[in-house]
C-alpha cells in the first residue's frame, strides 16, 4: 500500500505549516537579535531591544498554538507510517516526540528567561502576558543560556525534519512530504 493516499486533517496541515513559519521567522530573528550586543551606543541597544521585542511578539504565538496543536494530535491520530521499516518508522515518532517537546520547552525557556530579567512577555502586538517566574537577575543569566541552547536545538531538529521530508519527496517517492501539504487529499 502506498503513503501517497495518506493525509492529515486539514487542521492539522493549517497548524503545521503556520507553526513551522512562526518557528523559522522567530528563529531568524532571534540569532540576528543574540548577534548584536548591548552597550556600544545608545542606537545599537535600541536596536537589539527592538529585534528581541519583534522576536518574543511572534514566537510567543507558538505558546497558545503549541497548546492546540496538542490537543488536536490527541484527539485526531494521525495517518500511520505506511511503507516505513519498523525502525524508521519509531525514529520518526521520536523526532515527532522531540519537536512537541521542543515546541513547548524552547518558548517556556524564554519566558522564564524573560521573567526573571524583568522584561515584559508581549503576544502578537495584541497583549501581555505575566511573568513566569518573579523577577531574579541572579537566574537570567543561567536561563538565557538555556533558552539559547533550546532555540539551537530546534534549529537543528528543524533543519533534520526538513531534510527527512525532502528525502521522503525525492528518494523514496512514498508520499509521505505530500500528507502534510495544504490541498492534497
Amino acid at each position: 500500500m502506498s503513503n501517497a493516499s495518506r493525509s492529515y486533517t486539514a487542521t492539522a496541515k493549517w497548524l503545521h505549516w503556520i507553526m513551522a513559519t512562526l518557528i523559522i521567522v522567530a528563529s531568524i530573528i532571534g540569532i540576528y537579535a543574540a548577534s548584536l550586543h548591548y552597550g556600544i551606543d545608545a542606537a545599537h541597544d535600541k536596536e537589539k531591544g527592538s529585534w528581541i521585542t519583534i522576536h518574543k511578539q511572534i514566537a510567543t504565538i507558538t505558546l497558545f498554538l503549541i497548546v492546540v496543536r496538542i490537543l488536536w494530535r490527541v484527539t485526531h491520530k494521525p495517518p500511520e507510517f505506511l511503507g516505513m521499516s519498523p525502525l524508521m518508522a519509531k525514529i520518526a515518532h521520536l523526532g515527532h516526540f522531540v519537536l512537541y517537546l521542543l515546541m513547548l520547552a524552547v518558548p517556556i525557556s524564554g519566558w522564564a528567561n524573560s521573567s526573571a530579567a524583568g522584561y515584559p512577555i508581549p503576544v502578537a502586538w495584541l497583549f501581555t502576558i505575566p511573568g513566569l517566574l518573579a523577577k531574579n537577575p541572579e537566574l537570567a543569566p543561567t536561563l538565557s543560556k538555556l533558552h539559547e541552547v533550546l532555540g539551537w536545538t530546534i534549529v537543528v531538529v528543524v533543519l533534520g525534519h526538513i531534510a527527512f521530508a525532502v528525502k521522503h519527496r525525492l528518494i523514496d517517492r512514498d508520499g509521505s512530504m505530500e500528507s502534510m501539504l495544504p490541498n492534497r487529499k
